[in-house]
């Protein structure tokens, strides 16, 4: 065959080729543009579903009983907001005046009464252990905060205590003179017997156990003893002044000589001392070591477990990151209601709301027990418990 011929076969073939690759992209284009139209109305088939689904819930929740929270204290302010949030989406729902109290008052309330649509707690184990599993059978951990201490700017001892902690921001973490500083901060606290301590009742309200088991780290970490610090406020009751619940504490140390409140949590400090100019209150951070703020330090948090008696009833406590918790009643008053406002808890509004007010969402939120209970409309925020976070919930 001659080169000329060669060419023009090389030729033929090439337009054969470009041929077949036009004839290919002219009918995939015809057969795109005869398919987007179905796509488009799959979509849109879709999308009124979901309207539909979701207007549903709304008419139902409309009909229904008013929607009542019941909620760990710290958590009036964070929802507090998210309920006028949540008002503001849904006018023609019924809302209830809620109830925040502390945690185990709450779950013991739910108990007798089952009047609440949504329940909330400040820890993991409360819910499991006092309504599980006949009145809820999950729970979803959607935030968690750390502990802080309150500090009284009117008394010498806060003042002086408020000073120390702003001076140690200035030194490196671990530092000898860090340690020092700190040592000498906790024995003002706990050792000087001219000071006075605000706790709440571990009984009724988880910071009160959770404060307790700060204590108990900061004498593990600052002083290699676990219980010296403990003793020093919990076994001399000249030493503490207990509430119920830690927000009534604030209120209790303008009043009452309280120099320190160590229930304390950021969610509730941060709101409640304001500007401490105005309120003379301010609050003090501590170190991961002992504020229960971090996940990954569950395990050195599990030292300070400890059981703690009360008018002959003893009961064992277990020192976990401070994590909060919410479940849709079995019983739930109003259950349309309350799925939908899980759903607003985890929009991004709502989530801005919680960290303006110290605590740290947990996305996806987590879901300890029974996972085909959740409700489909809050399914896509949420997740099973993994390997990763088991240690920081019940039986574990």
């Amino acid at each position: 065959m001659t080169v000329e011929k060669r060419n023009r076969s090389t030729m033929a073939y090439s337009f054969i080729i470009v041929g077949i690759i036009i004839g290919c992209a002219i009918g995939f284009g015809v057969g795109y543009l005869t398919y987007v139209p179905q796509i488009n109305s799959l979509n849109s088939k879709v999308t009124n579903l979901q309207t539909s689904f979701n207007n549903s819930i709304i008419t139902i929740a409309s009909n229904s009983p008013p929607f009542a929270i019941g909620a760990a204290g710290t958590l009036k302010f964070a929802f507090g907001s998210i309920l006028t949030t949540f008002e503001g989406l849904y006018p023609s729902i019924s809302v209830a005046p809620p109830l925040f109290a502390g945690s185990s008052l709450v779950a013991q309330t739910e108990n007798t009464t089952q009047k609440f649509s949504v329940e909330a707690a400040a820890d993991t184990t409360t819910m499991p252990s006092i309504i599980f599993p006949n009145l809820a059978n999950y729970e979803i951990a959607f935030g968690q905060t750390q502990m802080v201490i309150i500090v009284n700017l009117n008394s010498s001892a806060g003042l002086q205590l408020y000073n120390m902690w702003k001076d140690v921001q200035g030194l490196p973490v671990m530092s000898t003179q860090w340690n020092e500083t700190w040592q000498q901060m906790f024995t003002l606290i706990a050792l000087n017997s001219s000071t006075m301590v605000g706790v709440s009742n571990p009984f009724t309200d988880p910071s009160g156990y959770q404060g307790a088991g700060m204590i108990r780290l900061a004498g593990l970490t600052f002083f290699g003893n676990i219980s010296s610090l403990y003793d020093a406020i919990y076994n001399n009751p000249s030493k503490y002044y207990m509430a119920d619940t830690e927000t009534t504490l604030v209120t209790l140390m303008q009043t009452q000589h309280i120099d320190f409140i160590i229930s304390s949590y950021l969610s509730n400090a941060m709101p409640q001392t304001g500007n401490s100019t105005q309120t003379h209150l301010a609050y003090i951070t501590l170190p991961d070591a002992v504020n229960l703020g971090v996940l990954s330090d569950v395990n050195y948090y599990h030292q300070a477990n400890f059981n703690y008696t009360e008018l002959g009833t003893t009961k064992s406590f277990t020192i976990n990151p401070v994590i909060y918790t919410i479940t849709i009643p079995t019983s739930s008053t109003n259950a349309a209601a309350a799925a939908l406002f899980i759903q607003t808890l985890f929009s991004q509004t709502s989530q801005s709301i919680l960290e303006a007010n110290g605590i740290t969402p947990i996305l996806p939120g987590i879901v300890y027990g029974n996972y085909t209970s959740i409700p489909s409309l809050i399914v896509p925020f949420v997740t099973p418990v993994n390997a990763t976070y088991t240690t920081l919930f019940p039986g574990s």
